[in-house]
């Protein structure tokens, strides 16, 4: 296949050499990031412990002392409910953060092929690029922080239009969302500025952003719809991978369920390892399974460079020659 990166390509050009890139170098890609996956992979699983095995069991008791035995809480279950969300909430974070570095891996790969248009084999275990993974990190940071400042001032102004002028609960909860899709619609020029920024050392984030995204903003076009279409296609694939896992975490909701209902917790001994492993081989999974997407906005990055050149060398020969 051709893998030229600046080429200019249909979306349907872009998906197809996404995918086909990202299954002919697998085995490289896989070789460079799976130490970094692994690591993901157990901040996945403790994660999904917690908010999947933990929290239920948690909201249950509280339930069952609120409703049920009508006493009042003990600060134990408190303290232990306030921990469980405040350690969801910070491996979350951790989620991305490790996420990121294990993508600027193969990220390294991509900008090697950027640059020479090829790829060498890593020769260690974890053959790292600290600078790299920084600007990795920095730009997965910058872009969510990009689109999160637009959802929070619309919600804020919202939640002040609701306290002065008055507005129904579900309106206003329709009002947010539709806002925050719109607006996250608006944001995906920022995954041109992201791959830019990555591949471009040198160069600061916010030095880059208003001219790349007015870029990104004229081939929105094109963007939406390679990343709509290669999105529901590595989304169906983590649907159906992703089953085992949600139809553990729908046992664990269905127990405590039957518990607060006074049926006893009718789950097996081994349930909490078996739950780990399943969660844990999710994590490492989903690396890779989101890895064609990373490979699509990738080519798009090339294509729209492409034609921006093109655009502007013909303006160029037209100016000469008039």
């Amino acid at each position: 296949m051709d893998c030229t990166l600046y080429k200019s390509r249909t979306y349907r050009s872009v998906i197809s050499a996404g995918f086909g890139f990202c299954l002919t170098h697998f085995r490289l890609f896989f070789k460079s990031s799976w130490l970094m996956a692994l690591a993901f992979a157990v901040v996945f699983a403790v994660m999904e412990m917690l908010s999947a095995v933990q929290m239920p069991a948690i909201i249950a008791t509280i339930m069952k002392q609120v409703f049920i035995q009508k006493a009042p809480l003990h600060m134990e279950t408190v303290q232990q409910f306030m921990l469980t969300i405040g350690s969801i909430l910070l491996l979350t974070v951790l989620c991305i953060v490790v996420f990121a570095i294990t993508y600027g891996t193969v990220l390294k790969k991509l900008k090697e092929h950027h640059d020479t248009n090829t790829m060498t084999v890593p020769k260690r275990w974890l053959a790292i690029c600290p600078r790299l993974m920084g600007r990795t990190l920095k730009g997965v940071f910058f872009s969510i922080l990009m689109g999160l400042i637009p959802v929070l001032i619309v919600t804020v102004g919202i939640a002040v239009l609701v306290m002065f002028v008055g507005m129904a609960p579900y309106t206003m909860i329709i009002t947010i969302v539709m806002l925050t899709l719109l607006i996250i619609l608006l944001c995906l020029p920022l995954v041109f500025v992201f791959m830019k920024y990555v591949l471009n050392s040198g160069k600061s984030y916010f030095s880059l952003l208003p001219g790349t995204f007015a870029i990104g903003m004229r081939h929105w076009g094109h963007i939406f719809t390679a990343v709509l279409i290669g999105g529901l296609v590595v989304g169906m694939i983590i649907v159906v991978f992703s089953l085992p896992a949600a139809i553990l975490s729908q046992a664990h909701y269905a127990s405590q369920e039957g518990f607060l209902n006074g049926d006893i917790l009718g789950m097996p001994d081994y349930i909490t390892t078996l739950s780990f492993i399943t969660y844990f081989l999710t994590g490492f999974g989903l690396v890779y399974l989101f890895l064609p997407m990373l490979m699509i906005t990738y080519y798009l990055y090339g294509s729209i460079e492409t034609y921006e050149q093109e655009k502007n060398k013909l303006r160029y020969e037209e100016n000469i020659i008039s």
